[in-house]
């Protein structure tokens, strides 16, 4: 008998994943383990004795990218991917970054229960996905699933799969002599639904707050999204008692927020240190507005009850709904000088008209002309329009996936590379901008 050919590597594969591990055969997981960056070094964890779940905070392409080639920073990697072990997409389908067995560079600062940098303790999962938008159905139902196998492979109890937000701590500084709670947000502290991901149980209580390695609130913060859903069901007055304020619920559910807080008597600096006004340094005014530290100028009008984040990533270019860009614009009160400064008529300063029509600052003669609604591209240069394969532009260049890079479509819509879902139906006459470093 002749003897029997495999013709694919990834057919192989498969097999041998299903003979071993015949639980994921249920499970849609493709393997990305052949893009993962070629300088990362496999290793293997010293233990697994939780899960942390993440949200990717960008779509699905970059995030993939990401995950498996590593964090980019002016067109340069800074780190050599491996970032996770899984990750969702918002359909289910689960993608295998890097073998369960080995060590993914996921968790960051982290401690839990005493034991630090939880990267070599754990399996990381990534949701595609924000902090702020409700993960979908299927998500969960793969989330579920996964981690039914996983946590039967390695001895996990429901209360060990932990959200990364639990985890993540600041170093300690000069100004905070003790790690703080509070670097990470994901996978949402309201968001993310323990129950429909099949967990059962879960920590009450912040181990390392009540030891005192951290300081922060020793509240498990999962317990807010509780106790803000039911706060609208609470009476004006408890026990014929004083009224419960939602000012007062807020703060101690968010307990571990409290100390990032401007009051008057805690200034951005006694919170921030020389970082208070650093890009990475964060402004959360009461009224919702957002702005980065090397964007205030006037110290003297952040109001009290500003929240302070601390270590925040690069800043990106969408806005809250992830939607769509948030650009400057032409209003009665805004001219392009006051907007762009000295900038405003540069060649690579671009005006978008409400009609569609992009001008640079050098082609426009008359500035007082500008419709109102003209939006403002500060520092960008045209470049050439991604020639795609995969919907996933695999194959393109880091600058296409970028939240850098600005997509203005034929209907002015405008997206960030990074909100780009599928690269391969881009429509015809869509106009591509690459911010200038």
């Amino acid at each position: 008998m002749e003897k029997m050919k495999c013709h694919s590597p990834i057919i192989l594969a498969t097999i041998i994943l299903l003979i071993f591990s015949p639980d994921l055969a249920a499970l849609k997981i493709q393997d990305y383990q052949k893009n993962l960056n070629p300088r990362f070094i496999k290793s293997l964890r010293k233990s697994t004795k939780f899960i942390i779940i993440h949200s990717t905070e960008g779509s699905l392409p970059s995030s993939l990218r990401t995950l498996s080639k590593g964090k980019v920073r002016r067109r340069r990697y800074i780190s050599r991917g491996g970032h996770a072990n899984y990750l969702i997409a918002k359909n289910g389908m689960i993608y295998r970054i890097l073998d369960p067995k080995y060590r993914a560079n996921h968790a960051g600062i982290s401690m839990w229960n005493g034991l630090q940098s939880l990267s070599s303790h754990s399996l990381g999962i990534e949701l595609e996905g924000y902090h702020n938008i409700p993960f979908t159905n299927n998500q969960y139902k793969s989330l579920k699933e996964l981690l039914r196998i996983l946590q039967k492979r390695y001895k996990i109890k429901d209360r060990n799969v932990l959200e990364h937000y639990r985890i993540a701590c600041f170093r300690p500084n000069r100004l905070n002599k003790k790690r703080r709670r509070g670097r990470k947000r994901d996978p949402g502290i309201n968001n993310f639904n323990r129950e429909r991901a099949g967990l059962n149980d879960e920590y009450q209580k912040d181990p390392d707050v009540i030891a005192g390695r951290i300081s922060g609130s020793a509240q498990a913060i999962s317990i807010s999204r509780k106790l803000e859903q039911k706060r609208s069901l609470l009476p004006a007055k408890t026990n014929g008692s004083k009224k419960i304020s939602s000012s007062f619920l807020s703060e101690k559910s968010l307990g571990m927020a409290r100390n990032n807080i401007i009051t008057a008597t805690r200034t951005a600096w006694k919170i921030a240190g020389s970082h208070y006004k650093s890009a990475t340094t964060s402004y959360r005014f009461p009224n919702g507005t957002v702005r980065r530290g090397h964007r205030i100028k006037d110290w003297s009008t952040i109001p009290i009850g500003t929240t302070v984040e601390l270590n925040v990533e690069e800043e990106k270019i969408i806005n809250v709904d992830h939607t769509g860009v948030l650009l400057p614009q032409i209003t009665e009160r805004l001219s392009a000088k006051k907007i762009a400064n000295a900038l405003h008529n540069a060649s690579f300063t671009f005006y978008l008209y409400p009609n569609g029509k992009i001008l640079s600052g050098q082609r426009i003669n008359q500035f007082s002309d500008l419709p109102i609604g003209t939006k403002v591209l500060i520092a960008y240069r045209r470049i050439v329009n991604p020639k795609n394969t995969s919907h996933l532009g695999e194959n393109l260049d880091d600058v296409y996936l970028s939240n850098r890079t600005l997509y203005i479509f034929p209907n002015r819509v405008l997206k960030s590379g990074e909100q780009i879902e599928d690269f391969s139906k881009i429509p015809k006459g869509t106009v591509v901008f690459e911010k200038v470093q």
